[in-house]
């Protein structure tokens, strides 16, 4: 009969809190770790298994604080609104989370989902019937009819795809309801929205204060948290005052905003990984210029304040929005760390921190998982290199040694059917999923091929 316990010893151990690596073992039993360095050496009983992982480095499992699990890799808003079908989402979902976590992801957050499908996601993979990470989730977006992101795609009311579009406290205090009722873990509130012929002036506001702090109060008398989807600094200060406790992008943002983050105690998760992915590699699938040129501004206009937020104390979140076509599953979840050293200027280290003990913030796993430290949960990495010193060694499937969640070791070499096209489902021949085979391909000048 195989030990209850598990000493990884001679490790390079990255703990997730900020500290520098340092050689040490981790003793695991059942799902928790159980010691860490010299107490995890003498803690281990003499029937304990053994594994040398002398010159690997260990670290806590990749939190993606925001992604979409449900959406397939969608092309864009046509994709998601009109050729997508519960159940079929649904089941691509089942893959797609397997992928996200044999690429080292044991947990992220998805902040809302097709059809709600999120919630029944998360129960199936905690009670066993399908295997993925640890899931936060929420429901339907809120919206109002002035729309989101898809502007006058969105209907004035009802629901479409991933958001349900409320008029009045009425409705939005129904829904909330009805979120928390079938187990959302976050509300998501849409506060900004574009609308296409007035795209110059960026996202605005599209709740009242009035309605905003009546979602917060709702939620929290719950003890459900509430996300917002803020561009530009009115709002990102007016959902803090609401009483938001994440603020999704926070891009554009300025001093006062700022003031009002670190007052009100969110935290941020910019999800710069999508722009990241079209401003650099773009090109692999003929994106226009200018759409490259937009996200580039983005990242630049709002790099700085990012940082400085992060100097503040606010912690800063990875989420890389994977679920589209240019951050397809499994493939970017590293990203956001390293757009966070490349832009933002964090360290290795800091980074890391980002994606594993801030990231637990996402989870609602605060103080559960998200470092090595004994007595919590042991979701971890055993990765060929050294993170600190190449952070895109992250990515890089071939150097990942294990992937463990909750003490149990994720089989990584079984090879999946490979995928044939689902009718009506894709709505674009012209877009290659952006997966980094199709950027290397590019690079080195081969033919981009793919589907």
């Amino acid at each position: 009969m195989e030990s209850a316990e598990l000493l990884i010893e001679n490790a390079n151990l990255i703990d997730g809190t900020g500290a520098a690596a340092r050689r040490a073992s981790v003793l695991v039993a059942g799902d928790k770790i159980q010691a860490v360095g010299a107490a995890a050496d003498a803690q281990a009983k003499p029937t304990a298994r053994r594994l040398d992982a002398s010159g690997l480095t260990l670290m806590p499992g990749i939190i993606d604080g925001h992604l979409h699990s449900t959406f397939d890799n969608a092309a864009g808003h046509d994709e998601l609104f009109y050729h997508r079908r519960p159940g079929m989402a649904a089941i691509t979902a089942v893959r797609n989370v397997r992928n996200i976590l044999t690429a080292g992801c044991t947990g992220f957050m998805d902040p809302d989902s097709l059809f709600d499908l999120g919630v029944d996601l998360k129960e199936a993979i905690n009670n066993g019937v399908i295997e993925g990470p640890r899931m936060a989730v929420g429901g339907y977006a809120l919206m109002t009819s002035v729309g989101g992101a898809a502007g006058r795609l969105m209907p004035d009311k009802g629901v479409m795809a991933y958001a349900v579009l409320l008029q009045g406290k009425d409705e939005i205090m129904a829904e909330v309801r009805r979120q928390i009722k079938i187990g959302c873990d976050w509300i998501k509130v849409h506060v900004t929205g574009s609308l296409a012929h007035r795209r110059s002036e960026g996202e605005m506001v599209t709740f009242t204060m009035d309605e905003l702090r009546t979602i917060c109060d709702l939620a929290h008398s719950f003890g459900v948290q509430v996300a917002g989807h803020c561009r530009g600094a009115h709002s990102i200060k007016v959902a803090c005052e609401a009483g938001f406790d994440q603020i999704i992008h926070g891009t554009f943002m300025d001093d006062e905003a700022l003031e009002a983050v670190v007052k009100h105690q969110a935290f941020l998760v910019p999800a710069l990984t999508f722009q990241a992915n079209l401003m650099e590699f773009g090109d692999a699938i003929h994106a226009s210029p200018g759409l490259q040129d937009i996200f580039r501004r983005e990242i630049e206009g709002s790099a700085q304040m990012l940082s400085k937020a992060y100097r503040a104390g606010v912690p800063l979140v990875c989420g890389t929005e994977s679920g589209f076509s240019v951050t397809p599953y499994g493939d970017w979840h590293y990203r956001e760390l390293e757009v966070f050293v490349k832009h933002l200027g964090l360290s290795p280290l800091e980074a890391i921190r980002c994606a594993t003990q801030y990231g637990a913030l996402a989870l609602r796993m605060k103080d559960k998982t998200g470092t090595i430290e004994a007595g919590r949960l042991a979701d971890m990495l055993l990765i060929d290199g050294d993170p600190v010193k190449d952070i895109t060694v992250l990515g890089r499937r071939e150097k990942l040694r294990m992937v463990m969640l909750g003490g149990k070791s994720i089989e990584l070499g079984r090879v999946e059917p490979e995928r044939g096209h689902l009718p009506e489902w894709r709505v674009h021949e012209f877009g290659n999923i952006l997966s980094k085979d199709l950027v290397s391909r590019t690079r080195a000048g081969q033919p981009a091929g793919g589907h």
